[in-house]
């Protein structure tokens, strides 16, 4: 709405002066109606210092919802199973960034503009093709940088703390080595997860 102008707000006021001035009486004042509280954005978790709070939860659960069933009974359902796995998620997340912290791992703004650059070669796209794709994935350009660097930053960690407990002549091929390497991801957010206060609300 455009402000009122000031030629029209003096007028208001001198005429409310000459009503008052003048003997007329004031409205009765109307009792208060009672409004129905207005929901605050609710706690999801707890870890350690950090909130997560329930529009994290849904700001996340948006991104997918193309993958929910069109039945409403269903999709209730699914929604829900999704929501706590973004809580899980997002508690590892936080976990893994106190750790890479610790750590001292860095990630440059070279790093994620490489990253990028390999995920969209990775799917035969240039880069305005992935910013459009990212964008209807319910990412602004920044969040997907930021998103991009986490998963750079998480690949570094898991390369330092599970160094040398990857038995290589084992991890006879490259399948067999990921599924090793996803065992010691399991393994140190487990200690990770033992190590911190979590709570679930």
């Amino acid at each position: 709405m455009a402000p009122m102008p000031r030629s029209v707000v003096a007028a208001l006021l001198g005429l409310a002066i000459a009503c008052s001035s003048s003997g007329a009486r004031a409205e009765e004042p109307r009792p208060r109606v009672a409004r129905a509280p207005v929901p605050l954005d609710g706690i999801a978790a707890i870890v350690d210092d950090v909130l997560i709070f329930r529009s994290d939860v849904a700001a996340r659960a948006r991104r997918f919802e193309a993958t929910l069933s069109p039945d409403p009974i269903k999709r209730r359902t699914e929604l829900a199973t999704m929501e706590k796995q973004i809580v899980a998620r997002l508690i590892d997340e936080i976990l893994v960034t106190k750790d890479v912290k610790a750590l001292h791992i860095e990630v440059t703004d070279a790093e994620v503009n490489a990253g990028i650059a390999t995920v969209a070669q990775a799917n035969n796209m240039d880069r305005k093709a992935l910013e459009a794709e990212v964008k209807k994935a319910g990412f602004s350009r920044g969040e997907y940088e930021e998103e991009i660097k986490r998963q750079i930053a998480e690949q570094r960690w898991l390369l330092v703390r599970a160094s040398g407990k990857i038995d290589r002549k084992k991890a006879t091929d490259a399948e067999a080595f990921q599924a090793a390497v996803e065992k010691q991801r399991d393994i140190l957010l487990a200690d990770l997860r033992s190590r911190a206060f979590i709570e679930i609300r």
